[in-house]
């Protein structure tokens, strides 16, 4: 055995190599049949449903020798004692769990007989009850750990079906499994030499550090206070340390230790001054110790068929114990980011998003075409960006940000006490020590990036105010010049050979000190109004690609107009894609109807978000979703029973509430108008206004063919109030102060802006973009007019407004804005659904009744029923196709409907009694109304 694996937990050698990390099931792959080794202990929430588990968690914690040297060793050893007490426990009880259920199955087909011969009574019944309920119960616990192995949330909800956890679960370690790679030409299948290979490749490239380095002296502007640095450094809470562990995923993929924090919330109660202790730890002596800090990389595919070791992308499972460090410290982070990170950068900072950089690519796109400016665009992509930091740069960024020392030693204390290992189909190889890099996956590395990438800023920045790099100039103030979303990097500016190569030496400056590089291969570059010959050449040069419109940032349409339609069409094919014909196949239609909801409604909701997508999309994404939830292929004819409308309507106006694409689409849309009004500050509102003037040009309808996505989201903002949806009217002022809330053109009282509603009086107005605080403060109201009102209309305005503004009250706080369909006053996307949905969607007679601890299947099954969309004779013969009878088939004593079927039918009937009896439902309710069939029968299921 490997000594360098038993180095993930030194001074701890009461457990050998095989307790670490088998769980006695070598992984099999399907085609080569290789073992490539034991595979790591894996906890499952499905115990927690198991007797006797509990006691041997608490049992086998208070038993476990401590080690008073040193707390965060002393929890490691603990772990790994409790690991094995939980492997011995799972070989017997998986076996007598298996046993247990053949001799459930034998039970219950004898109680069944004897039911069946008619000797059944109230005991025989309440057993083959209690037979049933404990058959469920062990199905449920399979179900659980299936559904954690996927890793799919919404399956257990929606549909139990063991077909479609089991098709998923094959999918994703088809996927995954690494059958061989190619070293030199050669193909290699040897799980030794795979595993030597791919040691190799990553231990280079965490370890290799360049000698070499630049120093950039610059001092930044920007930097953390005193009380910011005292709050960084303050000693860690017991609570702040609890709040972490449920700021953690409960089932994420685990390190080496193999715990999740369902497992640390569930076990609270006997682990939290273990926890506390090595936490406290950490933060007073500024130590890890070796092994303590250990992951596993996994790797994940960047193409379809990988077969070559810089194919695969590493992300890092790391152990619970340091995740909870880096948590609280990412925590105390991310509080002060928002004041040192310029507004170029919109990755993981409060008030920005993803989608605020490709907004103002499009609008900058469409304002140079417009203005016929010669620019350059140039989409950078760094090689390896995370892996490559170096560390001692970050300190450098670190400390020039203001961060104490303290601060800093924790932040390399982490750093430098991490060690990793390579997970090939399941079984790690040896271990060996990072030098560089920030770990994918860890809690800290996306903020610590941020920092990295806001020296790249500040360099840049400094060029730009030099001169030397002209950006792109939107009026007075606004000059847009690089855009960053993490490792994401766009620069911007005028066509010119001295911006080319001004961009260029200064990616390289900043690689020569940070560690990040260019890779040339993978960037782009375009001009806008260029002439083609001339970007072919400055693409030739630097050795990098041409980038053409549509062109795809951080995942969004930018640019183009006609081939937009193309994009939209690559949309729908992704959809089409995730819809597979065994996923319809494998699950019910609860199952269906929940993946409809949580998957195929959020894929496409990115390009939703900024544009208007086109009425023929629309349909198109409609019809696959209605399509998939009648369980049909989407080229199939077969008739469809259900009217997709009411699927779409709400519960409460006798839908199913899936919502439709359109409002979706259009509520999305609304939020940038909500944002324009509410950050009006922020970069991207800034742009709009400089381009669009300082209110957006909200007020006109604009032409049809705008290419702008501003323009677009007026457009449509105005075609809502023409079909009588006004969402302006829900936005509404909250006073505060009333320092910057205008008196007369701001929505801050109901019934809209005071100006429209006393127009005689705001013509007597001298000062008409005074404050509320203001006017309130004045000796009248009548102060600032340029004469007094004169009787008739005027003297009855004023007479409103004066009673109106005698019931102001202003508080010392700041005034805000409110979303008036929500009673928390936050906008909300699913608000603007609902009304769009509300408005447009035909209302019905009846209210979904939706039973919570019913299955899906069975209430989408009752609403069928009661909604008349089931292919009965009668519904067929109404749509005009020959059919013999329309009576039914069992009885032949009435129109086969849905409710004589369900409820009439004297067949029917019995099977009812006979299913009472046997579920011990104890009283048979004969349903003799159409209006009470539904009810009745959901509240007897439930």
């Amino acid at each position: 055995m490997s000594e360098s694996l038993l180095s993930t937990w030194p001074n701890i050698t009461t457990v050998t190599l095989e307790h670490y990390l088998s769980d006695h099931r070598p992984i099999l792959l399907r085609e080569s049949h290789f073992d490539y080794g034991p595979t790591p202990f894996r906890f499952f929430h499905y115990w927690f449903e198991m007797e006797g588990f509990y006691k041997i968690v608490e049992d086998a914690w208070r038993e476990c020798p401590r080690d008073e040297s040193n707390a965060m060793i002393n929890m490691m050893g603990k772990l790994k004692y409790l690991k094995t007490k939980i492997q011995e426990w799972n070989k017997t009880n998986m076996l007598c769990v298996k046993n247990v259920k053949e001799k459930y199955k034998v039970d219950l087909e004898d109680v069944e007989a004897i039911i069946d011969n008619g000797n059944g009574n109230e005991e025989v019944v309440n057993k083959r009850a209690e037979i049933v309920n404990n058959l469920q119960s062990i199905d449920k616990l399979h179900s659980l750990e299936m559904a954690q192995k996927v890793k799919v949330k919404w399956s257990v909800e929606g549909d139990e079906n063991s077909s479609f956890f089991h098709g998923m679960l094959n999918k994703k370690r088809n996927l995954l499994n690494i059958r061989g790679i190619m070293i030199d030409g050669i193909w290699i299948d040897n799980p030794n030499k795979v595993k030597q290979e791919f040691f190799n490749h990553f231990s280079k490239r965490f370890c290799k550090l360049d000698p070499r380095r630049t120093l950039i002296q610059m001092k930044y502007q920007k930097c953390l206070s005193s009380k910011q640095r005292t709050e960084l450094e303050s000693k860690v809470t017991n609570d702040e340390i609890k709040r972490a562990v449920w700021d953690c995923g409960t089932d994420k993929a685990p390190g080496p230790d193999s715990f999740t924090f369902g497992f640390y919330r569930r076990f609270w109660y006997i682990i939290e001054s273990d926890v506390y202790d090595v936490v406290k730890h950490f933060f007073t002596y500024e130590d890890i110790p070796k092994g303590c800090n250990s992951s596993f990389i996994a790797l994940i595919p960047k193409i379809p068929g990988a077969n070559l070791v810089k194919d695969f992308r590493p992300i890092s499972l790391i152990g619970s114990l340091y995740k909870i460090i880096a948590k609280i410290l990412a925590n105390r982070l991310v509080g002060v980011l928002g004041d040192i990170v310029n507004e170029v950068q919109s990755a993981f900072i409060a008030d920005r998003q993803i989608l605020d950089g490709p907004f103002i690519l499009n609008e900058v796109l469409q304002w140079c075409k417009v203005k016929k400016k010669q620019s350059l665009i140039f989409k950078v992509d760094f090689e390896k960006a995370y892996d490559s930091v170096r560390w001692d740069f970050l300190d450098d960024v670190l400390s020039k940000f203001g961060f104490g020392e303290k601060w800093r030693k924790w932040i390399q204390c982490c750093l430098r006490s991490s060690r990793g290992s390579i997970i090939i189909n399941g079984s790690p190889t040896e271990e060996f020590q990072f030098c560089k890099g920030l770990k994918q996956g860890d809690p800290l590395s996306p903020f610590l990036f941020i920092l990295i990438m806001e020296s790249l800023h500040l360099s840049f920045q400094r060029v730009v105010d030099a001169g030397m790099f002209k950006g792109i100039k939107l009026g007075a103030s606004v000059n847009i010049s690089h855009m960053f979303y993490a490792d994401d990097a766009v620069f911007v500016g005028q066509w010119c050979e001295s911006n080319i190569s001004t961009l260029v030496h200064v990616l390289e400056c900043f690689y020569r000190a940070s560690g990040l590089r260019i890779n040339m291969s993978k960037s782009k570059i375009m001009g806008v109004y260029v002439d083609s010959d001339k970007v072919k050449r400055a693409a030739l040069k630097l050795g990098c690609l041409i980038l053409k419109p549509p062109f795809l940032y951080l995942g969004l349409i930018v640019g183009g107009s006609m081939s937009r339609v193309h994009a939209w069409n690559e949309v729908v094919e992704r959809v089409k894609k995730r819809l597979s014909k065994w996923k319809m196949k494998t699950l019910s239609i609860g199952g269906r109807l929940t993946l409809l909801k949580s998957v195929l409604g959020s894929m496409p909701i990115f390009h939703m978000s900024i544009f208007k997508v086109p009425s023929g999309v629309l349909r198109t994404l409609e019809s696959i979703r209605s399509h998939f939830f009648n369980g049909h292929d989407s080229n199939s004819k077969k008739a469809s029973w259900v009217n997709w409308k009411k699927v779409l309507a709400p519960k409460e106006r006798g839908g199913l509430g899936v919502s439709s694409l359109y409002a979706l689409n259009r509520g999305l849309m609304f939020k940038w108008v909500w944002r324009f009004y509410t950050q009006d500050s922020s970069l991207w509102a800034r742009v709009i206004k400089a381009i669009h003037g300082d209110d957006g040009k909200m007020g006109v309808i604009t032409r049809a063919g705008s290419k702008s996505c501003w323009m677009n989201i007026v457009h449509e903002t105005n075609a809502l109030l023409n079909k009588g949806i006004d969402l302006i009217k829900f936005m509404r002022i909250k006073l505060g102060n009333g320092q910057i809330t205008s008196f007369w053109e701001d929505m801050w009282s109901e019934g809209g802006t005071l100006k429209n509603r006393y127009p005689r009086i705001y013509a007597l107005e001298s000062s008409k973009s005074i404050t509320v605080g203001m006017k309130v403060a004045q000796p009248s109201l009548a102060f600032s007019f340029r004469r007094a009102p004169r009787g008739g209309v005027e003297q009855e305005q004023f007479d409103e407004i004066v009673a109106l503004v005698n019931d102001v009250i202003l508080a010392p706080i700041s005034d805000r804005w409110t979303w008036t369909l929500e009673s928390s006053g936050d906008f909300s996307v699913a608000s603007v659904r609902k009304l769009i949905d509300d408005k447009s969607i035909p209302v019905v007679d009846y209210k979904t009744r939706w039973i919570k601890y019913v299955p899906i299947k069975v209430n989408v099954h009752a609403w069928k029923v009661k909604s008349d969309s089931l292919p009965t004779r009668f519904n067929i013969s109404r749509r005009g196709i020959y059919i013999d009878s329309i009576m039914c088939a069992i009885c032949d004593k009435g129109a086969e409907t849905s409710s004589h079927l369900f409820f009439s039918c004297c067949m029917v009937r019995q099977a009812l009694f006979a299913f009472s009896l046997r579920s011990c439902v104890g009283t048979f309710l004969i349903w003799t109304s159409s209006s009470n069939h539904y009810d009745g029968w959901l509240d007897s299921a439930g």
